[in-house]
């Protein structure tokens, strides 16, 4: 069996693909309901950048907020065709939601971050970014157990 033949059947139905537009599908509903004024609480208050507006009431949202976890979403749907790609595109946002939580902390002294944060949302952003790059290391392993190439 060829490389060609294998990587083939693992396109559209590995695990690494079908958790890459399962993360970007709920990031692309976080994205949404960001902008539902029945799910923000204080939405007259919502911002470009700065922003008193929170989602569910709990987690401080934007205007900014919502367009880069629709991105982010957007990103990881597009990238899913290839298990290599939806690896890469679901690391990199883990990554990127990680760093927006360390500079939200204050740990990068920034006076004036590019997106609203709360400590809620610090560890919404720690917590689900390492969750999609423990997920995205599962997801690997099972295309590797199951294909036998990555």
């Amino acid at each position: 069996m060829s490389t060609l033949a294998i990587e083939g059947a693992s396109t559209t139905n590995g695990p690494i693909t079908k958790y890459a537009r399962g993360v970007g599908g709920f990031l692309g509903l976080l994205g949404v309901l960001s902008l539902v004024p029945g799910v923000t609480t204080n939405y007259s208050g919502m911002g470009f950048y700065s922003s008193e507006a929170q989602l569910f009431g709990l987690f401080t949202t934007s205007i900014v907020a919502a367009a880069v976890y629709l991105t982010a979403g957007a990103c990881c749907i597009a990238f899913s065709t290839s298990p290599r790609q939806g690896h890469k595109a679901v690391v990199l946002t883990g990554n990127l939601l990680i760093i927006v939580a360390i500079g939200g902390a204050g740990l990068v002294v920034n006076p004036s971050p590019p997106l609203p944060v709360n400590e809620a949302s610090n560890y919404f952003h720690l917590f689900l970014g390492i969750l999609l790059l423990l997920g995205s290391v599962r997801a690997k392993a099972m295309h590797v157990k199951q294909y036998g190439v990555f």
